[in-house]
């Protein structure tokens, strides 16, 4: 019924046709689809193709210097997207908050949580269970998944249609309950998300997910989000 860790899949990116790319510079073979699309994007604004600079020669070069020269739109190009489960409500309350993302989250209205899950704030993880905390969560979601199905029962038997009998039952709920949510970001929103939610201050449980996010993103873009990989030395 309980769980204190969230899964995060990385269910599709940005690929790019290399043959079309190709047709008006040399890629580096080094570089990942992610970093090709954002160097092209990058070199079509001053048509540098041709590459003058041998500083900014290699791809993850030039992405570096144009992050540390502030000229991000050009990670716009490629996106990433994520299946996100084993997170709570309260953490997508905290994810929607990034207007730049896009997301579909799983819904209460169609789906029965009579039988889901709950997850546990970080914070209380570490608790034994029989602790006075660790008593209090444990009631307060027993009571409130009951309350859940009492509603849902006697609301249909009464007639109404179990997606608005649902409906009402969710108001019950706690901010615990487990959910699961589909988002897709360009690399440029995912870097802002990255920056906020992993800093120290930010909620434990989005801070914890965001780590898992940005492992995903530095594979298939590693100088896209090396930057950040070094400032919060994960």
């Amino acid at each position: 019924m309980f769980k204190t860790l969230p899964e995060v899949q990385l269910v599709a990116n940005t690929f790019t046709e290399i043959d079309s790319l190709e047709e008006h510079m040399d890629l580096d073979v080094t570089s990942t689809s992610a970093e090709d699309i954002s160097e092209f994007a990058g070199r079509a604004c001053y048509q540098s193709f041709h590459k003058p600079n041998p500083d900014t020669k290699h791809s993850r070069d030039y992405i570096k210097n144009i992050i540390e020269q502030g000229h991000e739109s050009v990670l716009e190009h490629g996106s990433a997207s994520f299946y996100i489960t084993g997170v709570s409500r309260s953490f997508t309350h905290e994810l929607i908050r990034h207007r730049h993302l896009s997301f579909s989250q799983q819904s209460q209205r169609f789906v029965d949580e009579a039988e889901s899950e709950f997850i546990v704030p970080p914070a209380l993880a570490d608790l034994a269970q029989n602790s006075p905390a660790g008593q209090a969560f444990n009631q307060a979601v027993f009571t409130a998944q009951s309350a859940y199905a009492d509603i849902v029962s006697e609301l249909q038997e009464q007639g109404l249609p179990r997606k608005q009998a649902r409906e009402a039952a969710r108001s019950v709920l706690p901010n615990c309950q487990e959910t699961r949510i589909v988002v897709t970001g360009n690399h440029r929103a995912w870097r802002e998300f990255l920056w906020k939610r992993l800093a120290p201050g930010a909620d434990a449980e989005i801070r914890k997910v965001a780590g898992m996010i940005l492992g995903e993103l530095h594979d298939i873009a590693p100088s896209v989000y090396a930057d950040i990989l070094k400032h919060y030395q994960l």
